[in-house]
């Protein structure tokens, strides 16, 4: 369970929608997917834990110009997303795997937690 050392935990609906699909299919079946979105959202008997934030038609455009802006990070669309509600929202640190982060906010690497 998550203790709050960071502050308030953020998913974006697209990292959601990555997160959801591949468990589903990397999973044997539907219900592990369905057990993380269900997490993911705080649907009963899962806490309301993470906040979730919608890409709206300005933060698209906001990570259309990130991603456009670093093409040279690799960075997937989604990531520009992640970047873009980043800024737009003043989230502090994105807690990720991925070093394409590294350079345009802080990250925050999950096996040091």
């Amino acid at each position: 369970m998550y203790d709050g050392e960071f502050g308030q935990p953020y998913v974006s609906d697209y990292v959601y929608d990555e997160s959801v699909t591949l468990t589903l299919t990397r999973g044997e079946s539907f219900e592990p997917a369905k057990r993380l979105g269900d997490r993911l959202r705080g649907v009963d008997p899962y806490p309301q834990t993470y906040e979730m934030l919608r890409v709206t038609a300005a933060a698209f455009a906001d990570a259309v110009d990130v991603f456009e802006r670093y093409d040279d990070q690799a960075l997937s669309f989604t990531d520009a997303t992640t970047v873009a509600l980043v800024a737009r929202h003043g989230i502090d640190h994105v807690v990720s795997f991925d070093d394409d982060f590294d350079g345009l906010v802080d990250r925050i690497d999950p096996e040091t937690m």
